[in-house]
């Protein structure tokens, strides 16, 4: 029987309870052997001069996952060439893994967006299992009837990692935000 790892792939500047959530939900909705956090260098749709440094956040990271059941920092981007795209980094991990069986953790705002990524049509190959962004679903996508799609009812929480820059920015607390893991770390000059 085949290894099932969940991809939830994200800039997670920063990790937060969130993100956490829906990691562990994932791993038990699914009965997954393990989730891997895939840290994203640079989203081909966000700006770099938006996002902290890809090492300082793999360090903050994997500093939570070392204390994480199940939960794996990836560090596989690492490795590839931009722009780092997500049916690239699935060919990779395909061909370094080949008894793995993966599922692809999506916002649902990610999928109504899907079919403008780069070879879109490999990742669709894979279980693609969605996650709400909030209470009220917004799903537009005529990919929902792809039969590789599946919406799931993750938890929903009203927490961005813009949110929680913000107030770092402003010296406002942000302990019920992020994992104490990651605050440790995050919250350091």
């Amino acid at each position: 029987m085949n290894k099932k790892v969940g991809l939830f792939f994200g800039t997670f500047d920063p990790l937060h309870n969130g993100h956490v959530a829906i990691a562990k939900y994932f791993l038990s909705e699914l009965n997954l052997n393990e989730l891997w956090l895939v840290i994203t260098p640079l989203s081909p749709f966000k700006q770099s001069n938006k996002v902290s440094n890809y090492y300082s956040r793999f360090k903050i990271i994997n500093n939570f996952c070392k204390t994480a059941d199940k939960i794996i920092c990836s560090d596989v981007e690492f490795n590839l060439e931009p722009p780092y795209n997500t049916a690239d980094t699935l060919l990779f991990l395909e061909k370094e893994n080949p008894n793995v069986d993966f599922k692809i953790i999506l916002g649902e705002d990610n999928l109504n967006t899907l079919h403008l990524w780069s070879n879109y049509t490999h990742i669709l190959k894979h279980k693609i299992c969605v996650y709400p962004r909030n209470s009220l679903s917004n799903v537009k996508s005529k990919l929902v009837q792809h039969p590789n799609v599946n919406l799931y009812n993750a938890p929903v929480m009203d927490i961005s990692s813009t949110i929680i820059r913000e107030r770092k920015s402003k010296n406002e607390s942000i302990d019920h935000l992020v994992p104490k893991e990651i605050l440790n770390i995050f919250t350091k000059p």
